[in-house]
């Protein structure tokens, strides 16, 4: 992935409304020398607007969510998937859930808010908040199921906006389904404070059309036995859902930064923070000088003072000041296709119509995220500055000694000089009657994000010493950084690195040393040693007649893969961020899990698939092996939207080459086009395929199936009778998924 070459990092922590909005207004027109990174714990962010119909059923989860890959990609921007678990402003660095650091020039916070459950004295086992967004609609879903075989009692605390239109929706989703609720809405205070009379009356009417118990003036708390109380009374509902109230995270408040008393990081009306100029805040985490409701409308306007401040700022220009708007169109939907609506004073209308128009600026503005998404191809590199080839491309040393020296690789007996030492090669002490098992691999970046794609390039050349049952014992690196500022590289190396030890310490394999080097793209890969018993070595050549083949994971990465590298020229293409959430986790399941499964079990012959498909490394155990090769095409799992990514025209550029081993291949019954693409597309960090005889075949899937592997048996292993026989036999049928 080639991108310009950058000064500074700008980061943006929270994929909010004003965060969504402000990127897709820098990628109109880039900063220049500034390199943007997202960081979000979900690829899917939800727009408020609509989760009420959501959850009333008048939308898909798809038609509710931006989808941050999707975003990113487009808006050229690098999307670490991770929450933040601290922030030190005085070193400029982040600390994430994964383990790694992030180092910022510039830092933008739109994290929203956390519910504030004091009234209860902490979390409550039957308190479900309604925020954040992600993990309450995993909780809806779980509730839907258990409705279906009991009738739910619900209560909802709150009666602002949010707990209103939610309880209502939650009605209507009853409703449609034929299934009896109890629901009570709870507040204790007044229907929809701060809202015009005829507003709250036409909502008490759909409340009591709903069936919905309202109890005004009634407080929710916990006594000391845990029991929820309405008043003096036991609140008896299975599910409480709480939408009132919330305060800041955590991270905030012991980051340093000035905060209000409810956590919220105070900030001047530049959307700076009070405390750091470096450092912007938005959306529901900010705390304004003159206080406002924590309410979407606010955020999405917040988006270009916002994006046009970050800009000023990077680049020494004057600041704007955000000026909230003083009235504003509420429109409030009321479970079914019907919604109200007012803007300020005492008037307010309702009605289907009211609906469908809330609907059409709802889709209108998802649709910027979407088909609307602008095409930014990456710009130029630097023309100042010239880029030097042979050693000259080197990586500064500075760069590099700053970047390795937090790295603690895990060191095995024998390492007399490794990545500590400053010797010009590792000197390595070889066991006697052991075999070196050497591999390498080495591939450009797919994904921007450093230490994952260390993660995955680390897990990728490992790959192939599992497949032959070796331990990895030591490894090279050879890397190549983007053009940027050394600081950059700097950053960009410690986080590469970082993510693959981690992965090459779990397969205790010591990084003994390495390379780098400057180009026009990230590029990552290693030389692996791993050491065997001769007698315990697998191959390709052993597979026998009557072997089963069992394959330890889906197929589909290259298209997937391919497919998130289109958005960013097309956006309107047909990727899903979904599917690469799924993609990336298997991606970083480690072949050693099903490696160490099949310890004790006769292996016959094994591969891992990786860049040449399935067919093409069948094909060579077929060579190998002198046999041919059964394939039940119905069997093999592939990943969630392979079939349609490939039937929408998307396959990775090695395709077609894959494609010639189907000379060698003959279709018993038709197998359908796009499934005969993803049976030859490239693997990155593919699973392994196993040749073993028919009688271990039931136990090695127990086996593989209790360290977490779904594997399947896709086929088996035949006598080739001629030479002029099919190397691999495809037979047709339904396709497996995952």
């Amino acid at each position: 992935m080639i991108s310009p070459s950058a000064h500074y990092d700008l980061v943006f922590v929270g994929a909010g409304h004003s965060h969504a909005l402000a990127l897709r207004m820098l990628a109109m027109k880039p900063i220049p020398g500034v390199r943007l990174t997202l960081v979000s714990p979900d690829s899917l962010s939800a727009y408020s607007g609509m989760l009420p119909g959501l959850i009333a059923g008048h939308y898909t989860l798809d038609d509710t969510h931006v989808d941050v890959y999707r975003l990113c990609q487009a808006s050229g921007c690098r999307f670490i998937q991770a929450s933040v678990t601290q922030l030190d402003p005085q070193q400029r660095h982040l600390q994430l859930s994964d383990g790694s650091q992030l180092a910022y020039d510039w830092l933008s916070l739109d994290v929203g808010a956390t519910p504030d459950l004091s009234p209860l004295g902490g979390s409550h086992p039957r308190v479900v908040p309604v925020k954040p967004v992600a993990s309450f609609y995993a909780r809806w879903q779980q509730l839907c199921q258990h409705a279906e075989r009991q009738s739910p009692s619900l209560a909802v605390i709150g009666a602002g906006a949010g707990g209103t239109e939610m309880t209502l929706a939650m009605a209507q989703h009853f409703q449609r389904h034929q299934q009896p609720a109890q629901i009570q809405l709870i507040t204790s205070g007044n229907l929809l404070p701060g809202f015009p009379a005829s507003v709250r009356e036409k909502m008490h009417k759909r409340l009591q059309a709903h069936n919905v118990t309202l109890h005004t003036d009634s407080r929710v708390h916990c006594d000391a036995h845990q029991q929820l109380h309405m008043g003096d009374q036991p609140l008896t509902a299975q599910w409480v859902l709480w939408c009132t109230g919330v305060r800041g995270l955590p991270i905030l408040e012991n980051s340093g930064l000035e905060c209000d008393e409810r956590g919220f990081v105070r900030v001047t009306e530049t959307l700076q923070t009070a405390t750091d100029k470096r450092i912007f805040a938005a959306g529901d985490c900010a705390a304004f000088p003159t206080p406002l409701p924590k309410a979407g409308v606010y955020a999405v306007r917040q988006a270009r003072t916002l994006a046009t401040n970050l800009r000023a700022v990077i680049q020494g220009q004057p600041l704007v000041a955000y000026r909230p708007q003083s009235r504003f169109l509420s429109l409030l939907s009321t479970g079914g296709k019907d919604a109200i609506a007012s803007r300020g004073g005492r008037l307010s209308v309702a009605g289907h119509w009211v609906w469908r128009w809330k609907d059409h600026i709802d889709r209108a503005f998802m649709a910027k995220f979407d088909q609307q998404l602008p095409s930014m191809p990456p710009g130029p590199a630097d023309p100042d500055t010239l880029h030097c080839a042979g050693c000259g491309a080197k990586v500064g040393s500075d760069a590099l000694h700053e970047a390795l020296a937090e790295l603690q690789p895990v060191v095995n007996p024998g390492i007399e000089a490794g990545v500590d030492a400053a010797d010009d090669a590792a000197i390595i002490d070889w066991p006697a009657g052991q075999r070196l098992v050497q591999s390498l691999d080495f591939f450009p970046a797919f994904i921007d994000e450093p230490y994952l794609f260390g993660r995955i390039a680390a897990l990728h050349s490992l790959s192939d010493v599992y497949a032959m049952n070796a331990q990895p014992h030591s490894a090279l690196a050879n890397i190549t950084l983007p053009w940027h500022h050394p600081r950059l590289q700097s950053r960009d190396l410690q986080r590469m690195m970082a993510g693959a030890v981690r992965e090459l310490n779990a397969a205790g394999c010591t990084l003994v040393g390495g390379h780098t080097i400057e180009g026009p793209q990230m590029a990552a890969g290693f030389t692996v040693n791993g050491q065997a018993d001769p007698a315990q070595l697998w191959h390709k050549h052993g597979a026998r007649d009557g072997d089963r083949l069992i394959l330890t994971k889906p197929l589909g990465s290259g298209v997937q893969l391919a497919a998130l590298m289109q958005v960013s020229r097309e956006p309107s293409s047909a990727f899903h961020g979904p599917w690469l959430d799924t993609t990336l986790r298997h991606l970083l399941i480690s072949n050693h899990l099903a490696q160490q499964a099949l310890q004790g079990i006769p292996v016959n012959a094994c591969t891992d698939i990786t860049g040449f498909g399935l067919l093409g490394h069948l094909y060579e155990i077929s060579q190998q092996s002198q046999v041919s090769l059964s394939v039940d095409c119905h069997k093999v799992p592939l990943l969630p939207g392979t079939l349609s990514l490939i039937e929408q025209g998307v396959a990775s550029t090695l395709s077609d080459a894959n494609r010639q081993i189907l000379v060698h291949c003959q279709q018993q019954q038709p197998v359908a086009e796009a499934l005969l693409t993803a049976l030859c597309d490239p693997q990155t960090a593919g699973g392994l395929l196993f040749c073993l005889h028919a009688d271990y075949a039931k136990q090695a899937l127990q086996r593989l199936d209790s360290k977490g592997i779904a594997a399947a048996e896709i086929g088996k292993v035949l006598v080739k009778k001629t030479s002029n026989d099919a190397a691999i036999l495809l037979n047709s049928g339904h396709t497996g998924k995952v």
